[in-house]
């Protein structure tokens, strides 16, 4: 019995110290409290939502959605932050589907209106998610709400994924360019006879190509479409647009680019030679020589009249005799 005594001596000296510690770290945890800041009212897109399950509201993908949330202070405090953030997008590691605004500083008895904007991206699962809202500063724990949200899409959607051009963006006037179109349907309804038009309007050149059905969250891409770039046109960037129409051509979704233009060298402008005629040297003018022929030349005339007239007189005479 004296050894089961000493025996229990022993352990509960050896166990004083790890009781100690853990009621030290007892009394740490309890004496730390909360961030004193609480939403008392939350709206997204000017709906009311409530925290814990109590609605769960819908949205479409594709948009963006503002989140107003009222906050209240029992007290003091500083460097307050608010996150709002949705978990379970597949691609949060790279484009987050978050909003943060702070920090800042609030006092007592004090409401606070804060405004988050969030965007729910085209690719984003349709599904239940849920909408966590962190109310946090430095060193007190933080406040959660959780708001259920269910994540739809509209009932007729489309994206253009992806445009190729071959050869590229740049070419030489003359030259034909191929382009494809991959579009993607975002909405709830398959998509029949999909139109899809490629024009450049500076060159007067465009292509269509027609889609015959794409299932709703499926791909399809169109036939290479063919745009001939005029022999000479002038060298430059020209816009080139994209128009997909769906919905038996009610709706329409539209993109544009760019396309530079290169000098076609069998256009160039070659500058008429002009070969100058040999000039001939002008023969040098004598004025009194001229003037003395010209007198020889009157005087010849007059002379030669005279004869006439002497010639018709002896003649008449002749004849009158």
């Amino acid at each position: 019995m004296k050894a089961w005594t000493i025996l229990l001596g022993v352990l509960l000296v050896l166990a004083a110290p790890f009781a100690a510690a853990q009621f030290n770290n007892s009394s740490s945890v309890n004496s730390s409290s909360s961030v004193p800041v609480v939403i008392r009212h939350a709206e997204l897109d000017s709906t009311d939502i409530f925290p814990f399950g109590f609605n769960q509201l819908d949205l479409e993908r594709n948009d963006e959605f503002t989140l107003k949330l009222e906050l209240f202070s029992f007290q003091r405090a500083r460097d307050v932050e608010v996150r709002a953030f949705v978990s379970g997008y597949e691609f949060n590691d790279v484009r987050p589907i978050s909003a943060q605004i702070g920090p800042f500083d609030v006092d007592p008895n004090v409401t606070y209106v804060k405004r988050l904007t969030l965007h729910f991206p085209s690719d984003v699962d349709r599904d239940d998610y849920k909408l966590r809202v962190e109310v946090s500063d430095r060193n007190s724990f933080s406040q959660f709400y959780d708001y259920d949200l269910q994540i739809s899409a509209p009932r007729h959607g489309m994206t253009i994924e992806d445009v190729t051009l071959n050869p590229g963006n740049t070419i030489t006037a003359g030259q034909s360019l191929l382009t494809r179109v991959r579009i993607e349907n975002k909405g709830q309804r398959d998509e029949k006879d999909v139109k899809v038009t490629m024009n450049i309007p500076g060159l007067n050149v465009g292509a269509s190509d027609t889609i015959d059905k794409i299932d709703n969250d499926d791909q399809e891409e169109t036939e290479e479409m063919l745009l001939r770039v005029p022999r000479c046109a002038q060298p430059g960037t020209y816009d080139m647009t994209l128009d997909v129409w769906y919905n038996k051509n009610h709706d329409r979704i539209s993109g544009t680019s760019k396309v530079t233009v290169l000098e076609n060298p069998a256009c160039k402008e070659v500058a008429p030679v002009v070969t100058a005629a040999p000039t001939q040297p002008a023969e040098p003018t004598n004025t009194s020589t001229d003037k003395i022929r010209l007198a020889l030349e009157i005087a010849l005339g007059v002379l030669i009249v005279l004869l006439v007239i002497v010639a018709l007189v002896g003649f008449a005479r002749m004849r009158d005799e």
